[in-house]
C-alpha cells in the first residue's frame, strides 16, 4: 500500500488506522492526505473529498491528489442523530433501492468519524474508477454503514 499521509487532530488513532487499513485494499497513491480535524460549530459533522483536477473533467492536468477531510463535533453529547441521503430498498432481494432522506445513528464521536471518513473515502473510490457503484449521496453513506458496522464488530 501506499504511504498515505494521516492527519489526526481529534485523536482517534485506532478510528484512522482502521479507515488506512480498509483503504489498503484499494490504490491511494492519487491520495494526497487523509484528515480527521474538530468541529466546533453548531452542526456534528463535515466531511469533504477533493478530487484532483481543475476544471469540470476529469481529463484535466492533475493539480494535487485527493484530499479526504472529515470533521466531527467535539462540543457536542453522544448519542448522535444526522439526517442525510440513504438508500431505501423497494425489493426483498436487496437490489433495487431509491435515494431518500434517512436518520443516521451513532452511538459515540467515534462511530461518527468512521462513517464520516468512509462517506467521504467512497467518494474518492468511485470518483477514481475503484468501485463499480456511482458516486452519489446515497451510495456514499452506505459504503459508510458498511465500514461503520465492520468497525463496531471488530472493537
Amino acid at each position: 500500500m501506499y504511504n498515505l499521509r494521516v492527519i489526526d487532530k481529534v485523536g482517534m488513532p485506532h478510528v484512522m488506522l482502521f479507515i488506512t487499513e480498509k483503504l489498503a485494499e484499494f490504490d491511494t497513491k492519487s491520495v494526497e492526505w487523509i484528515k480527521l480535524l474538530p468541529l466546533k460549530k453548531n452542526t456534528l459533522l463535515h466531511g469533504e473529498c477533493k478530487f484532483p483536477y481543475k476544471g469540470a473533467t476529469k481529463n484535466s492536468k492533475l493539480d494535487s491528489g485527493y484530499r479526504i477531510r472529515a470533521s466531527v463535533n467535539v462540543m457536542m453529547c453522544p448519542p448522535f442523530s444526522f439526517a442525510h441521503w440513504g438508500r431505501e430498498y423497494f425489493d426483498t432481494a436487496n437490489i433495487s433501492w431509491k435515494s431518500v432522506e434517512k436518520k443516521f445513528y451513532f452511538e459515540d464521536l467515534e462511530e461518527c468519524a468512521v462513517h464520516t471518513l468512509a462517506h467521504e473515502c467512497f467518494h474518492f473510490l468511485s470518483d477514481s474508477g475503484q468501485l463499480k457503484e456511482k458516486n452519489y449521496e446515497a451510495n456514499a453513506n452506505w459504503w459508510g454503514d458498511l465500514w461503520l458496522t465492520e468497525f463496531k464488530n471488530n472493537r
